[in-house]
């Protein structure tokens, strides 16, 4: 770790923040061992045993629409979604606010309508897994769960300013990763 002169050495975030500032992306990483575990074993029963399971390929397609919805979540409150900077850059200060304010409720619209369009198929299916004992409601609940967490993070980042300690401050060493300044468009 690099110490710039005069400075104090920067420290790690606590280990309890990290988790609940990254669960997201967490869960996302969990979802997508257990589906390569279970891949993995199909693979080998099937090449191996000559005998796969009837139930791991369904199970991936639910848990991976899940680990996708997680992920996406991590990338809304990183800025690792589309933005137009340079369109941005060109607006004076109080009008690229205001412009900010207006994208970012906007997408809390948008973020509403998918979640409650996924709530009402949820509710309205009962057509069930082909080998698992769940229903499609399990796979059609990812997109409130995503509306919310999606909204959750960006009103954190965009209005309460929250500079999220990422889990890369846990190796570099930095105190908290600064969020990108800028709208999010």
């Amino acid at each position: 770790m690099q110490e710039v002169p005069g400075s104090a050495p920067a420290q790690r975030p606590p280990l309890g923040r990290v988790v609940a500032d990254n669960f997201e992306e967490l869960m996302a990483v969990a979802l997508l061992c257990v589906i390569g575990a279970i891949m993995a074993a199909q693979v080998c029963l099937r090449s191996f045993f000559g005998a796969p399971l009837s139930w791991p390929e369904e199970l991936s397609q639910f848990l991976f629409v899940w680990a996708s919805a997680l992920g996406a979540v991590g990338a809304g409150k990183r800025h690792g979604l589309v933005r137009l900077e340079a369109v941005a850059e060109k607006l004076p200060p109080a009008v690229g606010r205001v412009v900010d304010r207006l994208i970012l409720a906007a997408i809390v619209v948008l973020l509403a309508i998918l979640g409650w369009k996924g709530w009402q198929l949820g509710a309205n299916t009962s057509f069930a897994a082909a080998t698992l004992p769940l229903t499609w409601a399990w796979l059609y609940a990812a997109a409130p769960a995503f509306s919310v967490l999606m909204t959750v993070r960006l009103v954190q980042l965009q209005l309460l300013g929250y500079r999220f300690a990422f889990i890369e401050s846990l190796v570099a060493g930095e105190r908290g990763a600064p969020a990108p300044a800028g709208p999010i468009l």
